[in-house]
């Protein structure tokens, strides 16, 4: 059974590297997994102000998350951090207080940064298992390394094995997690 995946990538940038492996990600993921990009770089930032209101945005947004099977969240690393993008993307999908579109969604983590660091991964899946989201969350997370040793080429493809074998690992895993929900 098709499972549809809401993909939540902290980047706009165009020579994202976090894109590109998402990009990868999707050509080695089992058919069972029908992925949807949902934009966030448009998204105004949270205030708590607006949840008495219909903030256009903000609704669409959660109902495409509403409307997913599962969800995978992708971020840089940004000062040892999640994006701000990011991290504002799940603050409006939490709010207004009990109507998370987060809760029970199972979600997977990936981060593509200069040493395949988890700490992006980890202080994400701290937010996602906490009581405002709720989210089962797959137990590992891809962190992809090396990106200023040669990952990618200059068409922005991953051209690392090691960094091929972490995705297609995980995208299996992640079909098979997702089956149980």
């Amino acid at each position: 059974m098709t499972k549809q995946v809401a993909v939540l990538i902290g980047s706009a940038s165009q020579n994202s590297v976090n894109r590109w492996a998402f990009d990868y990600l999707q050509t080695v993921a089992p058919q069972s997994l029908q992925f949807t990009i949902v934009p966030i770089s448009h998204l105004p930032l949270y205030d708590r102000d607006l949840d008495a209101k219909s903030v256009p945005a903000y609704d669409e947004f959660r109902e495409a998350i509403k409307a997913a099977d599962a969800v995978l969240w992708i971020s840089p690393e940004h000062n040892g951090g999640a994006s701000a993008m990011l991290k504002n993307a799940i603050d409006i999908g939490s709010r207004p207080m009990g109507q998370s579109a987060w809760t029970g969604k199972p979600l997977a983590l990936m981060s593509v940064n200069a040493g395949a660091s988890p700490r992006v991964t980890d202080q994400l899946r701290t937010l996602a298992t906490g009581p405002a989201l709720n989210m089962p969350t797959l137990p590992f997370a891809a962190n992809v390394g090396d990106i200023f040793a040669g990952a990618f080429n200059e068409q922005g493809e991953l051209v690392s094995e090691k960094g091929k074998a972490t995705l297609q690992g995980f995208a299996n895993a992640f079909a098979e997690f997702i089956e149980k929900f």
